[in-house]
């Protein structure tokens, strides 16, 4: 099989990750598959082209030689230009369907289909292609920045404990912050809970419903509670949100504020460390992409056929 590998692009050079890294790209080949690394992959996190060439892979210098390949892959959903490039071939990559019909007609303009990474998961519903506790920590230190205290000088309320949450948690707890976290069966106690914090933590999935209804669980009306200079750390990123005041940011311009509270939420926090998150997307990605492409969509396991897009499906 052919395997194109894409480099990121059109983010103002804040993307700097790579979705396979050489010892992955390597396996790929001794597996019997053709590789092909658009240049400069990996030039952001400090990989030379060389040592994808020592992998077995070979080299191209443009985007087209890479998207019209059996499969593309990449780790972010392709630019409108780059759509234009596939052509009834596979391509794996985040993908964000529901939010961004547009992808899916672009697809279908192509005659191609996509294996949406963030829909890949086992049977209890787990992403098997995610960074959520880098997500976590990362966010978490660059809340600490903003709030422009001590860690240990601040009071820090995480609303949620899945994995995001986790993260946060971690690092919050290892720099001595103090502590709460908000469970679902706590909700009502939401403004009692929010005095004297001095960053909130958002980590949950907001319910679609209440996305679609705006129903809060922190309305605009209750930052007053907060402390003096308070921020609030995103990492879901849902939208609408359950804190009104959340919407989504660019990394060029990751903070805003509301009623005098720094509020930050960003798209892929991973990209802050990208060495780190492409050895963690690399290895997660070589698994699933060997089984894609060693049999027919049809025949995949349910974990990843799930994750299949294919435009006869949608309705536009």
């Amino acid at each position: 099989m052919d395997i194109g590998i894409v480099k990121e692009n059109g983010t103002k050079n804040l993307e700097r990750r790579a979705i396979l890294l050489p010892k992955e790209v390597k396996k790929l080949v001794e597996a019997g598959h053709k590789v092909f690394v658009e240049k400069g992959l990996g030039v952001g996190i400090h990989v030379d082209d060389e040592q994808y060439k020592e992998a077995g892979a070979r080299i191209v210098a443009t985007a087209r030689s890479v998207f019209n390949k059996s499969i593309a892959v990449k780790l972010k959903p392709p630019l409108a230009q780059e759509f234009k490039l596939l052509k009834h071939n596979v391509l794996f990559s985040m993908f964000h369907a529901e939010q961004n019909l547009s992808y899916v007609k672009a697809l279908a303009g192509k005659g191609a289909k996509a294996i949406a990474m963030e829909l890949v998961k086992n049977n209890a519903g787990e992403r098997l292609i995610q960074c959520s506790d880098i997500s976590g920590e990362q966010g978490m230190i660059a809340a600490f920045y903003l709030a422009e205290k001590s860690p240990c000088d601040c009071n820090v309320l995480v609303l949620g404990y899945g994995d995001v949450a986790s993260g946060a948690l971690r690092v919050a707890y290892g720099l001595g912050a103090k502590v709460k976290i908000l469970r679902k069966n706590k909700y009502r106690y939401i403004k009692d809970v929010l005095r004297n914090i001095d960053i909130v933590v958002n980590g949950i999935q907001w319910p679609k419903e209440k996305r679609d209804k705006k129903e809060y669980l922190i309305s605009r009306d209750m930052l007053g509670l907060l402390n003096k200079g308070a921020v609030i750390l995103d990492l879901s990123v849902d939208f609408p949100n359950p804190i009104e005041c959340c919407r989504p940011s660019p990394h060029s311009k990751p903070v805003y504020v509301v009623d005098e509270v720094k509020c930050m939420s960003i798209y892929g926090y991973p990209r802050l460390v990208p060495i780190s998150s492409s050895q963690q997307y690399s290895k997660q990605v070589l698994p699933i992409l060997l089984k894609i492409a060693s049999m027919p969509l049809s025949k995949l396991p349910k974990s990843i056929r799930g994750a299949v897009i294919d435009p006869k499906n949608y309705f536009f």
